[in-house]
């Protein structure tokens, strides 16, 4: 009962609902917003947002709720044409202890960009596991289950918002607008199906406990998002620990795609608030001398098109592949690792979930992938 949520008001747009959000913040409330249970437009925008809190605080939220409805007009915020759509990211979270580096990089970001996030908790649906029943007592039996599920995750989602508070800190989590999807069923079905809705500018994914365990961040729910969706994704393993550098050193392999060009710009948008170095690297295990004159052209384009940024592409010759990658990270203190074209880049394949485990530098490295 301690952790059991309910609705205390709904607002249509969610900079209403962030802005009575903080206010119950302010007065010690920890409260939820989400866009659970509404339905969507067809240019897929949530009809609307729900803020919940704890039974035991209903009281108090509603005294709240009343002065703020008597402190400040909520239809003049509403209609206020100054507020702009912000950038999303959109965080899968599986409320274990690894999901917390992945909300570190979410909420670094976010502050730095000026971005809302978005954490998104999927649960299991027990209807998946079971038998195909059509009696009414199975039906009963279904939605029985269905319910205790639904309650058992919102409890878990409180408790993590409450490590997430400790995690995080009350200072950094009060910069960023921040609200939660509470969906079931299967992660990957899920994921990809509310990115059609939300359309974040960037994907924050950690590892699950049992990737953790194989040394992998990369896993199965992961790779189908990047294969499904067109939104960039960055995997954080759980050794990752996010700095806020000032200084980031990125590696992004090339196979002198055209796509390259679009990556490169998707990528500066995402690192732009930081001070970064990005080394354009291809690796030739081929000893091709046609490739120098590629890496050489390149190097022409960027100076071109690029002339603010620190960005040179450089040709490593290895006799393998992911050594190549291994030996150049190690050397050049790499922070970030990007590429694009998951589908066709032979540097993706290098790092599907079977042959991820023979990079062993990259357990410690963000990977951001764009799929082009």
């Amino acid at each position: 009962m301690e952790n059991q949520l309910v609705s205390i008001a709904s607002f249509k747009k969610l900079h209403v609902g962030g802005f009575v959000k903080e206010k119950f913040e302010l007065e010690g409330i920890e409260c939820f917003l989400t866009d659970e249970g509404f339905g969507y437009t067809g240019e897929s925008i949530p009809k609307g947002f729900s803020l919940k809190v704890r039974v035991a605080e209903t009281e108090k939220a509603v005294s709240i709720l009343l002065k703020i409805h008597k402190e400040y007009d909520l239809d003049k915020i509403r209609h206020d044409s100054s507020i702009k759509d912000k950038r999303k990211i959109l965080v899968p979270i599986d409320i274990s202890n690894f999901s917390f580096n992945a909300c570190e990089y979410a909420f670094g970001l976010a502050e730095r960009t000026d971005a809302e996030v978005k954490l998104l908790y999927v649960y299991s649906d027990p209807s998946l596991n079971g038998p195909v029943k059509h009696t009414t007592s199975w039906q009963k039996h279904e939605r029985i289950e269905a319910a205790e599920a639904y309650k058992k995750a919102q409890s878990n989602l409180v408790n993590f918002g409450q490590e997430l508070r400790k995690h995080i800190g009350e200072e950094k989590l009060n910069k960023v607008k921040m609200h939660y999807a509470l969906l079931r069923g299967r992660p990957e079905i899920v994921i990809t199906a509310l990115c059609k809705r939300y359309k974040p500018d960037l994907i924050i994914m950690g590892p699950k406990r049992k990737e953790e365990r194989k040394g992998t961040f990369n896993g199965s729910v992961t790779t189908r998002v990047i294969e499904h969706t067109n939104y960039p994704v960055l995997t954080v393993p759980k050794s990752a620990k996010y700095q806020g550098l000032e200084l980031i050193n990125v590696m992004y392999a090339t196979d002198f795609n055209e796509s390259d060009n679009t990556s490169l710009n998707r990528l500066l948008e995402i690192v732009s608030p930081f001070k970064t170095k990005i080394h354009c690297i291809h690796i030739d295990i081929e000893n091709d001398p046609l490739k120098q004159g590629k890496v050489e052209e390149l190097n022409l384009q960027l100076k071109k098109d690029y002339s603010k940024y620190d960005i040179q592409c450089k040709l490593i010759e290895s006799t393998n592949q992911i050594k190549g990658f291994e030996d150049f990270i190690s050397k050049n203190d790499i922070a970030l690792i990007s590429f694009s074209s998951p589908r066709r880049n032979v540097f993706y394949k290098i790092f599907h979930p079977n042959k991820l485990k023979k990079m062993v530098s990259t357990s410690k490295i963000p990977m951001l992938v764009f799929r082009v």
